[in-house]
């Protein structure tokens, strides 16, 4: 037999045992001359048998090892005593190994990869160990019931296996997690689908909550205590775990609770994102590293919006060293507190908390500045290449606030569709009537609808150009047939927060039946409705013929006077 690498390279024949030879050549090098104790009682170990110290004169040699088809090493060494005090110390060396042969060592064909050695050589434990007896443990649960999860020896020091309650007696809390999840680990779930319970311990290293035990946040989990816990997806049981952060994070837990993905969530949507997925479970990094165009994770859901903010201003910017001021996703949207991009004047209030001057420059040039800044959004101008509309919201009057599909107007689509009969989109009429109606309910104090020129998709929103090329020609909105009024939506403030929007004729901003319903839009020009026209040269001619009249009357009767 051979003792170092060198040896093992002339004779590498030699060296391929099964990996049943090589554990029990193992295990015998380690008791030569040595009176170990037994793990599992502490009384010394039974002697080891003839056998077994023929096996261990050449495994006990440090260094032994050889190479395999993957080109991967495998150590054939067996540290002296670990064999004898171990609970499998009295099996001998052959109580596992029973079909080598102490005349050909060879490896098998099939042993290319240590993780192909693991498998095989575990295979005997189930002689004793069986699936059904292991299965009825929670800590071998899941590996049992997966396929690719790890072997008996990848978590078991398959020579030194000691008694179960001093093992876990002389190991720490995440060490011991740690023997099983360092492996490739899943459960079975019940709705057919598997989850990894594996953990990287590479990222685990790097993570902020790396002084932090396994138990500080799976207290349901001890060395002591292990429950078998399946979900019926792993995507329910994430959205479960995530609740843990709260524990320590109470102030960003409530103001997540307040957002519109904690909304999203509350209403059954899966897809809606919780605290794990955007800082991850085990690889939670430093809050600088969620301020980086590489780290950000609002591009896991939101792809093509922040392909957009990365051709635009802010994301060329952004990734100049000079600017790292530059606003990412949550100097805009907020990291926890996210809400709804329609909901009330946030964003617009967002562009002017870094753009101090921007009211006084526009007062300079642009006619009243606050109407413009109340009835159009910033990218209508700062994102010329979007396509704009005009977007009628759905507005209390009375409340002074958009009107919310649950505050008062239940199943809002079911009701605009039983007026939209020809299905093309509401009409100056069918405006009307939606309108009266909901007057007429009660429902809502005073509603009327509210116009505002925006970009047409999120996407769009965050196409933003540097100043020098904003919109400033007046003429692109204030004139007959612009582009925006071309386009006009209905939009109502659904139950998770976000816009409903719906298709309406343009010529609703045209109607004289509009009048009263889109009140505090009208932009001249484009909002241009031909009778108020009439009536207001009726109006201008009426008031100036009564002092033409008098004057003319004066002079007409003067030298009656």
């Amino acid at each position: 037999m051979i003792s170092s690498r060198r040896e093992g390279k002339r004779t590498g024949r030699v060296l391929r045992a099964s990996p049943v030879i090589a554990v029990a050549a193992f295990i015998a090098l380690c008791f030569v001359g040595f009176t170990p104790t037994h793990a599992a009682t502490g009384d010394p170990a039974p002697a080891l048998s003839e056998e077994d110290e023929i096996c261990l004169s050449c495994h006990g040699s440090e260094g032994m090892e050889t190479e395999l088809a993957s080109g991967e090493t495998l150590s054939l060494h067996i540290r002296d005593g670990a064999f004898a005090a171990s609970v499998h110390g009295s099996l001998g060396c052959t109580g596992c190994h029973m079909d080598v042969d102490a005349a050909d060592h060879s490896m098998p064909a099939t042993i290319d990869s240590r993780r192909a050695y693991s498998v095989q050589a575990s295979e005997v434990c189930l002689q004793c160990h069986p699936d059904e007896t292991l299965k009825e443990g929670p800590a071998h649960h899941a590996r049992v019931l997966s396929a690719d999860g790890p072997a008996c020896a990848e978590c078991h020091q398959v020579h030194s296996i000691t008694n179960v309650a001093q093992w876990k007696a002389g190991i720490g809390e995440t060490a011991y997690c740690l023997t099983c999840h360092g492996q490739t680990l899943a459960v079975r779930l019940e709705d057919g689908g598997s989850r990894s319970l594996s953990v990287d311990q590479a990222a685990l290293r790097k993570s902020v909550h790396l002084n932090h035990e396994c138990t500080s946040c799976h207290g349901e989990y001890s060395k002591d205590f292990h429950t078998a816990a399946t979900s019926a997806g792993k995507r329910e049981r994430s959205i479960v775990l995530a609740e843990t952060c709260g524990q320590c994070h109470e102030d960003k837990f409530l103001q997540y609770e307040g957002s519109i993905h904690a909304t999203l969530a509350k209403t059954g949507d899966l897809a809606a994102p919780v605290c794990t997925d955007c800082h991850g479970s085990h690889s939670v990094g430093p809050k600088a590293a969620y301020e980086t165009l590489a780290g950000v994770p609002c591009k896991n859901c939101h792809d093509d919006i922040f392909t957009a903010y990365i051709a635009s201003s802010h994301g060329q910017a952004r990734g100049q060293a000079d600017h790292i001021k530059a606003p990412i996703c949550a100097g805009c949207h907020r990291a926890h507190d996210v809400s709804a991009a329609a909901a009330g004047a946030q964003l617009r209030d967002a562009c002017l908390g870094c753009h101090e001057n921007t009211v006084v420059t526009h007062e300079q040039w642009l006619p009243n500045t606050g109407l413009h800044f109340e009835a159009v959004s910033c990218p209508a101008c700062h994102a010329p290449m979007a396509r704009r509309r005009i977007n009628l919201t759905l507005y209390d009057g009375g409340a002074k606030r958009a009107v919310s599909e649950h505050g008062g107007l239940p199943l809002f689509e079911e009701r605009l569709r039983s007026i939209d009969t020809d299905g093309d989109g509401l009409d100056a009429k069918e405006l009307w009537n939606l309108v009266r109606q909901i007057n007429r309910e009660g429902s809502v104090a005073d509603m009327t609808l509210r116009g505002r020129m925006e970009v047409r998709s999120g996407a769009e929103a965050h196409q933003l150009s540097w100043k020098a090329v904003a919109v400033r020609n007046c003429e692109s909105c204030h004139r007959e047939g612009a582009e925006p009024f071309e386009n006009v939506t209905i939009s109502i403030v659904r139950s998770d927060g976000r816009e409903m929007h719906f298709g309406a004729d343009k010529k609703v901003l045209s109607s004289i039946l509009s009048v009263d319903s889109v009140r505090g839009f009208y932009a001249i020009g484009g909002t241009r409705i031909a009778l108020l026209d009439v009536l207001l040269v009726v109006v201008v001619l009426g008031g100036a013929a009564v002092p033409i009249g008098h004057m003319a009357m004066r002079r007409f009767f003067r030298k009656d006077r």
